[in-house]
């Protein structure tokens, strides 16, 4: 109810002031378990992707801190987000994740890390990669474009379902994780490229 109740109150908020486009949003028709990452600008973010996958709720992992306040605590949680310790291994956050992922949910993560103050694709973490392979679910690339200023446009372009398998085979070694994690930065490159050219 909860997650609904948001889902609502974003498109109320969302659409008038951002017009929030997707383009190719066939790619976000998705059912069953997936991992979707995406760049990350702003704290809207998790929010404008939420509202934009329409199937089912997404699931975010996202910093223990802010799981400390009691209200925040239970409101994340009926949000299904997943408490991690960034920084080190969070080996209760990772079960977590591959536990939504294998129940048939999708795990939203977004690989750098962090907010990009300049726009720029960071660094990607290898967790996305590591889900997504161990799991055995595809990964859908989403890059957000535009300012979050009011009345101006936000674009989240798409792009196909991807099996990280097809990719690395079925290994989950770190060197199959680090090839991962490299096709999918280059794929987000891409979608960004995409984005800059129109």
């Amino acid at each position: 109810m909860v997650y609904f109740l948001a889902r609502v109150f974003a498109y109320i908020v969302l659409m008038p002031i951002f017009f929030v486009k997707v383009v190719h949003k066939e790619n976000l028709n998705i059912h069953g378990g997936c991992v979707v990452i995406c760049n990350h600008i702003s704290n809207w973010d998790p929010i404008v992707l939420g509202h934009s996958v329409k199937t089912q709720p997404v699931c975010y992992m996202a910093k223990e801190e802010l799981f400390r306040n009691k209200v925040a605590n239970w409101f994340l949680r009926r949000l299904h987000a997943i408490p991690v310790a960034r920084g080190k291994s969070d080996l209760k956050a990772v079960k977590t994740g591959l536990s939504a992922l294998k129940s048939g949910k999708i795990l939203g993560i977004f690989p750098e890390g962090h907010r990009s103050e300049t726009g720029s694709l960071l660094p990607f973490e290898p967790g996305a990669a590591l889900m997504a392979l161990r799991a055995d679910v595809p990964v859908v690339p989403v890059y957000i474009s535009g300012n979050y200023k009011l009345f101006h446009q936000i674009k989240l372009y798409t792009y196909p379902a991807i099996h990280l398998k097809d990719i690395v085979g079925d290994k989950t070694n770190s060197a199959a994780i680090e090839k991962a994690t490299e096709h999918l930065k280059a794929v987000m490159l891409e979608l960004q490229e995409q984005a800059c050219q129109e």
